[in-house]
């Protein structure tokens, strides 16, 4: 079984990925909602830990890798779970995240856990909608003296970024430089789930296609 398929089954079982009418946060209707807040069983981020760290070691783009860095809030567990995971083939690897609010006593870093000057880091998410919350990791990352590789998320949505023919993953990348990976892509589960509803075959009429 692909990756992509693992990911998909795993979405579908644990209603991370489910289908019906939907108001986005961008105000963009859809027929399908994803969700990896909802996450939060010994065994769903154990596996979500497993998709991910399979990711990660597949693409050598992180080979030199050493650490793992979510974003807060949802990019935590990703980053905790993932890094677990990897205990066994890169035991060093230590997840890290940013800070929402700064701390005026005790650990007044802006990251928790250790980030230091060199560094070379993977940064893991859900998914990438404008791309704002990932700029600012990269913002944060190279200002500590870090190197962002590049992305993993869970899921490309494949919608286009805000005047531009460009998906926002292609948009992200053309705009930083950086390669972003997803475990799957709304054109994976068109591909793999044939069922899927009218409301949906329409939706994905109107999404701009990944440029080969």
């Amino acid at each position: 079984m692909t990756i992509e398929e693992q990911a998909i089954e795993f979405f579908l079982a644990e209603q991370v990925l489910t289908f019906g009418d939907f108001t986005l946060k961008s105000g963009r209707k859809s027929p399908y909602f994803f969700n990896t807040g909802s996450l939060c069983t010994a065994a769903q981020l154990r596996r979500m830990g497993e998709l991910y760290a399979q990711k990660l070691t597949r693409e050598s783009a992180f080979d030199a890798a050493e650490v793992v860095f979510g974003s807060a809030y949802k990019g935590i567990p990703i980053a905790v779970s993932t890094t677990i995971a990897l205990a066994t083939e890169r035991p060093s690897i230590r997840a890290v995240s940013d800070r929402k609010e700064a701390k005026t006593h005790g650990d007044v870093s802006s990251f928790l856990g250790i980030l230091m000057q060199g560094d070379r880091a993977v940064i893991v998410d859900d998914v990438i909608a404008t791309g704002g919350t990932k700029m600012e990791a990269i913002a944060k990352l190279r200002e500590a003296g870090a190197i962002p590789l590049g992305l993993v998320i869970a899921f490309d949505r494949a919608e286009p970024a805000v005047g531009s023919s460009l998906t926002a993953k292609e948009h992200f990348e053309q705009e930083t430089g950086l390669p972003v990976f997803a475990l799957a892509t709304i054109h994976d589960v068109a591909r793999l789930q044939p069922n899927v509803s009218e409301a949906f075959e329409r939706y994905m009429k109107t999404l701009v296609q990944p440029v080969p």
